[in-house]
């Protein structure tokens, strides 16, 4: 008898409520890094003073950093994800250390950079919090407030997004939709675990940045939303939700039509700037000058926290010659910390997709391996791996499917106990 009940006990310790402490750290770590988010949003905006937006960000800061130390456990059950996760975190370590400067105002765009910066090598650290079905629902709760935020910055920004393919308005549907936005994919495939309200509000927000990705030409930003949206109503499907069967249908040949059928939108204004850019290349030339300037070093290992290549004449200030950032995700680790880096990260993060997705019994588990696989896959085409909570989610994910408890639980009772939570 003995031996089953310490069997329950661990079966069980994703649904045990989070401690105290541990509910202050977690709200402390969230609420911090939403004001992160904010002001690093409000900043991209260009209208908005440029200290204030700093000084939100700086207080996000002293909130979620000792709150995120205090929550991570070092220990790690899984011994495959250990050995390959601290080999990880020193490998990280090192290319903090290649291009770390004490200098003010490279100091000061580190911490305030809230996409490429110096806290994107903070992330991992959210796989060490206690996965609990607490955190699940702390997630949840920032995920709908940033989708509220999205709103209200599309509202309130929409005299600078009407400008089709004005700088302003490129820059303020990317940085708005990635760090903001596409999160609320992440309710869309988990719904049976909300209210309708919130799969409406989460549906409405995928949908306004298709809307905005095409109307803006950001062939990258549709691609993402329309695999969200493919993958929810294969979920919905999957799931035998048959009163949702019309909308999946709707969803699946929007994205179709809206990545398919140039044909027939390059006739319509609204669709003129995607379909103008369709067939345009504008990555050759940026990825020429990143295989020119990387040595067999740099592949290997990257050129350290704040590498650069040459690449003059693409960026707006066209006196520029080095870029420190190129616009796909694993190119950009690759530049940062080489195939060493990009190696570890798919070590953990692909088996994790693998787990959640063929060998779980539960709904969130599934759901935060296929965010990890949408992740990776975008990857390719677009700058995935950033300080944001989509990016932290992923990694909330690889301490979610190594984890042979959480993934033998069932939909059912992990519903229960999100009810009384």
């Amino acid at each position: 008898m003995m031996p089953s009940i310490l069997s329950e006990k661990r079966k069980t310790r994703f649904l045990q409520q989070l401690t105290l402490s541990e509910t202050r750290l977690v709200n402390l770590f969230f609420l911090g890094f939403i004001l992160y988010c904010l002001g690093f949003s409000l900043a991209s905006s260009g209208v908005m003073n440029y200290i204030l937006c700093s000084s939100i960000q700086i207080v996000g800061v002293l909130l979620f950093l000792p709150s995120a130390i205090l929550l991570a456990d070092l220990r790690i059950e899984n011994i495959y994800l250990r050995s390959i996760y601290y080999l990880y975190i020193l490998f990280l370590v090192y290319v903090i250390s290649r291009g770390m400067t004490f200098q003010y105002y490279t100091l000061r765009d580190l911490l305030i950079d809230g996409w490429f910066g110096l806290f994107i090598y903070l992330s991992p650290i959210v796989c060490l919090f206690p996965m609990k079905l607490g955190l699940f629902k702390k997630m949840i709760d920032s995920v709908k407030i940033f989708s509220i935020l999205l709103v209200i910055f599309f509202v309130i920004f929409s005299p600078f997004l009407i400008v089709r393919g004005g700088n302003e308005a490129i820059v303020m549907t990317e940085v708005f939709s990635r760090t903001l936005g596409l999160v609320s994919g992440f309710v869309l495939i988990t719904f049976p675990y909300h209210s309708w309200k919130s799969n409406i509000l989460s549906l409405t927000v995928i949908l306004g940045i298709l809307l905005m990705a095409t109307y803006q030409g950001r062939r990258g930003l549709m691609l993402y939303c329309a695999l969200i949206l493919l993958i929810a109503g294969f979920v919905y499907l999957a799931r035998g939700e048959n009163r949702m069967l019309m909308i999946v249908i709707f969803l699946m040949l929007l994205s179709t039509a809206l990545l398919v059928g140039a044909e027939v939108l390059n006739k319509s204004s609204l669709f003129s700037t995607v379909m103008d850019r369709g067939m345009e290349d504008t990555r050759s030339k940026v990825s020429d000058c990143f295989y020119e300037d990387m040595s067999t070093r740099d592949w290997l290992i990257g050129k350290g926290l704040l590498g650069q290549y040459f690449c003059p004449g693409v960026d707006w200030d066209e006196n520029a010659l080095y870029r420190k950032v190129i616009e796909t995700g694993f190119l950009q680790i690759i530049l940062k910390g080489g195939v060493v880096s990009l190696g570890l990260l798919l070590l953990i993060m692909i088996p994790a997709s693998i787990l959640g997705i063929f060998f779980s019994k539960n709904l969130i588990t599934k759901a935060f391996g296929l965010w990890i696989f949408i992740g990776l896959v975008n990857m390719y085409p677009s700058s995935v791996d950033t300080f944001t909570l989509n990016y932290l989610m992923m990694w909330i994910g690889v301490g979610i499917c190594y984890s042979k408890e959480i993934r033998n639980l069932n939909d059912a009772t992990i519903m229960q106990y999100l009810k009384k939570l």
